[in-house]
């Protein structure tokens, strides 16, 4: 009787677990928060802060990668996104850098688990910090990426996210930086779900910076998607789109087994105000 009952719960566990090959959605987005110190007047982080929170929270991305973030924009949406914990540092940490720029990952802890995270960063020494120039008060300090190795809870798989924001400087250290990322990512074992999302702060599909950066593998999830919503356009200037504002600088990218069912250039606004001079990016992706 015992081993029967055994039997009966066993196949009851088993017909309720997932199947190995299930898809597993995962949406995401990439935002560049616009820093608070900024001279933004009228569009200065106080006035605009609520709106990024809502942003997120209508659109409720597993994983959400931001861009400029300061010490006291991360502290505020810690507070009023209870749903979501962070990963990240200051790219001038321990550099003797007098900067505070973070490119941290948001992620929805109970939906996904960290099981590893670090971060390198976009100079010629990429695992060490910048160290501030002899007889300069203040430095620039080396563009960062923020990596993790997430574990998803319902189903046990794994995704890796990176998350990062490419200098304006276009030309050879844009190149360098995506040459970086792309060796990073293609350094993985084979089949490697992974995202990669960020401002790159160059043109998508037809930019040097974005051909290195899908030299070795990776996709363009604007490029794969099922539907694309909105403009193509992701840098606003704090307003609609307009027609002279063209370049997608706000990639996600895809490597490994992920399909793209939608991507979206998000234009939430109040009134006319919107929550950064960049539009969010968000996508819908699968792990197949």
């Amino acid at each position: 009787m015992r081993t029967a009952v055994r039997a009966i719960l066993l196949l009851a566990v088993l017909g309720a677990a997932p199947p190995a090959t299930a898809q597993v959605p995962l949406d995401v987005m990439t935002f560049n928060v616009r820093t608070a110190s900024g001279r933004d007047g009228d569009n200065a982080w106080p006035y605009r802060k609520k709106l990024v929170v809502e942003t997120i929270e209508r659109f409720a991305p597993q994983v959400v990668g931001l861009q400029e973030a300061l010490d006291e924009q991360i502290e505020y949406l810690d507070v009023m996104l209870p749903d979501y914990r962070w990963l990240g540092i200051d790219r001038g940490l321990n550099g003797g850098v007098e900067l505070s720029e973070y490119t941290p990952i948001f992620y929805r802890h109970d939906v996904l688990s960290p099981i590893e995270s670090g971060n390198f960063w976009l100079t010629a020494t990429p695992d060490a910090p910048p160290v501030r120039r002899e007889g300069r008060r203040r430095g620039r300090g080396g563009r960062i990426v923020t990596w993790a190795r997430f574990h998803h809870r319902e189903t046990g798989r794994q995704v890796y996210i990176f998350n990062t924001h490419f200098t304006l400087r276009r030309g050879p250290s844009q190149l360098d930086s995506a040459d970086l990322v792309a060796t990073r990512v293609a350094a993985l074992p084979k089949g490697t779900a992974v995202v990669v999302m960020g401002d790159f702060n160059n043109s998508a599909g037809d930019s040097d910076t974005w051909r290195a950066a899908t030299s070795l593998g990776l996709r363009d999830a604007w490029v794969l998607a099922d539907e694309r919503r909105g403009p193509t356009a992701t840098y606003g200037s704090f307003g609609p789109p307009r027609v002279d504002m063209t370049e997608r600088v706000d990639w996600i990218l895809v490597g490994g087994d992920i399909d793209v069912r939608w991507v979206e250039t998000v234009l939430h606004n109040d009134g006319g105000r919107y929550p950064s001079d960049h539009y969010p990016v968000a996508a819908s992706l699968e792990l197949q």
